[in-house]
């Protein structure tokens, strides 16, 4: 009687386990395709029945397939990839400023207004030859000051983004930290709390993708996750990032501190969105602003310098073409027509002398010859020439940005591959496994059937 009771138990505990192994392969299986989710392992273990050599079977719980030092590899992969792509959506922008086979450029205004020296060398008397110089070296201007806008509005664009995405990480922080206590108080509970650690490993990666980010557990198992160097979410607490600006203009990034001020972590920032922001706004544009603005300020100094040496039409002289600072900061954004001779053609320094005024084109000739001296980059360079270095520079910088992100990415793919293999569902492997626990599930059922048709038996013989 005791045997078969027994029996009828093994049996009973047999069909709850298998049934516990169906729902966790049927949790897999319909969770396949769902991002962030991770395959579960139903535990399975032998239940002591006293002295008896054989013992039932018990479902402890499920185990996610997770690999930490994968995890951390994503992490890191993914911040670098979106740091490349993030920098390289910015050079691609930038460049397009300088495409010049699209009329974007700078080097037919610049090409132009050599061209109208050349004319007015050869028709120096022809007020529409003086006025066709005026407008060159006004289209010259406009084109210039716009890519110079256009460049310092990418910059304040790129600050916004910045702000933006580090609203972003402390958003990512405080969820991050909730889900911790969700996590330890189901664990407490004696609950499962995978599907919120699916949750958060989401958090963490989309976190990553946002600013480098990595993770460890400490010595009370609480889990630490650190951004730029710096402990964002420690356990259940949360900490927050904040941005500010350096006296050069350049970003500063602060772990903000209770009761106290923010400590600066700008020189730990290597990955993610913010990261590629970063480079792209404070490394590559200002280098592009810094070479676009020494360009311009060497050219129309250059051209001043020359038309203020001749002689108008009315026998004036000493007169600038051009208005621009006394140093290069700026001069892309606010180079002028000179009011000396704005919307005055007879103004235009073409003759050499008051004595060869009004036929006299020494000075034009003059001017028109600066397009082959070096008047740039400390007079080693021609003004074309110094274009073309500039246009050169932003082309190496994309090239080289482009390529970043084929690495990057490629290493993402590997990364992410590798914890797909680990972790991910394999429809295969859960049929059959599927199989297994059917198999298992029906033999239970056979060894219960079996088990209450002989206890029934026993029951109707000690009956009679």
């Amino acid at each position: 009687m005791a045997g078969l009771t027994s029996l009828l138990n093994v049996a009973r505990d047999a069909l709850t386990a298998q049934s516990y192994g169906l729902a966790v392969t049927g949790s897999n299986i319909s969770n396949a395709s769902t991002p962030g989710y991770v395959r579960r392992v139903a535990l399975l273990q032998t239940q002591n029945l006293g002295t008896q050599t054989n013992g039932s079977v018990v479902a402890t719980g499920l185990q996610r397939v997770t690999n930490d030092f994968v995890e951390r590899r994503e992490y890191a992969a993914t911040g670098l990839a979106s740091a490349a792509t993030s920098r390289d959506q910015t050079l691609a922008s930038v460049e397009s400023l300088f495409n010049d086979t699209s009329g974007a450029g700078l080097g037919s205004s610049l090409s132009n207004l050599f061209s109208s020296f050349s004319a007015l060398a050869n028709n120096p008397s022809d007020g529409t030859t003086r006025a066709n110089v005026l407008s060159a070296a006004t289209a010259f201007t406009e084109r210039v000051n716009a890519t110079g806008n256009a460049i310092s509005q990418a910059q304040a664009d790129l600050k916004t983004q910045a702000q933006q995405t580090i609203d972003q990480v402390n958003q990512r922080a405080q969820e991050i930290a909730k889900l911790d206590m969700q996590i330890a108080q189901a664990t407490m509970q004696g609950n499962d709390a995978a599907d919120l650690k699916d949750q958060r490993t989401q958090k963490l990666l989309n976190m990553s993708g946002l600013i480098n980010t990595t993770t460890f557990t400490d010595n009370q198992g609480n889990q630490v996750v650190q951004v730029a160097g710096t402990t964002i979410v420690d356990g259940t607490q949360a900490g927050s990032l904040s941005l500010d600006l350096r006296p050069d203009g350049s970003l500063k990034l602060l772990a903000n501190q209770s009761g106290g001020s923010g400590t600066e972590i700008t020189q730990y920032l290597t990955g993610g969105t913010l990261g590629g922001i970063k480079e792209a706004r404070d490394t590559d544009l200002f280098d592009v602003s810094k070479k676009l603005d020494q360009f311009v300020f060497d050219t129309t100094t250059a051209i001043n310098t020359q038309h203020a040496a001749g002689v108008g039409a009315d026998g004036g002289t000493g007169r600038k073409l051009f208005d621009v600072g006394p140093t290069s900061a700026g001069a892309a954004r606010d180079v002028q027509v000179s009011v000396d001779v704005f919307n005055q053609p007879d103004r235009v320094a073409a003759a050499a002398s008051a004595f060869s005024v009004p036929g006299g084109s020494d000075n034009a000739v003059a001017l028109s010859k600066l397009a082959d001296v070096f008047t740039s980059v400390g007079g080693t360079r021609t003004a074309a020439e110094a274009y073309g270095d500039l246009v050169g520079s932003v082309g190496s910088t994309r090239a080289n940005s482009q390529r970043d992100v084929e690495t990057q990415t490629a290493i993402l793919n590997q990364v992410q591959s590798m914890h797909q293999s680990e972790s991910g569902v394999s429809l295969d492997e859960e049929m059959i496994a599927l199989t297994k626990y059917q198999n298992a599930y029906q033999a239970a059922s056979k060894v219960l059937n079996v088990a209450d048709s002989l206890l029934g038996e026993l029951m109707n013989s000690v009956g009679r």
